[in-house]
């Protein structure tokens, strides 16, 4: 037996085909939602679970970004005082061209501020970041 998944905005129906024990219990679970509260409950776990899946199947491009890429992007923009795009809060894909634009020119503007960067330049960059004070005693070496 196959499902159908039906989208009517884009007219696009996939056919989807679940095994042969998994449509027995569907029938069964088909009866047992006859009932409106039965059947609430069921479609709204059903949902939960298409959803997570559906994400899972996006192609890379089209899921949502990481958390860790958002947070390097709003960074990102902050520096180079820049809008972030709506796309790039979306896409991974519009968030990786974000930062393959904008990253570079952050990093070249950090090695002339820093004088050419070093390993002190990004211990201070990071505890700058993570809003903690630099080590007073690392702090004219190298």
């Amino acid at each position: 037996m196959p499902l159908y998944l039906v989208n009517p905005a884009v007219e696009m129906t996939l056919e989807l085909h679940v095994s042969l024990r998994l449509e027995e219990a569907l029938s069964i679970q088909y009866e047992r939602i006859k009932d409106r509260r039965v059947r609430d409950t069921f479609v709204r776990r059903l949902e939960h679970q298409v959803e997570s899946l559906l994400k899972d199947c996006l192609d890379w491009d089209l899921k949502e970004p990481t958390e860790a890429q958002l947070n390097y992007a709003k960074l990102v923009a902050a520096q180079c005082g820049v809008a972030l795009p709506s796309e790039a809060l979306k896409y991974r894909f519009h968030a990786a061209m974000f930062l393959e634009t904008y990253a570079p020119q952050t990093a070249r503007e950090q090695h002339v501020d820093s004088g050419g960067g070093g390993a002190e330049h990004a211990r201070r960059l990071i505890c700058k970041r993570l809003g903690e004070p630099p080590d007073p005693q690392n702090s004219g070496t190298q």
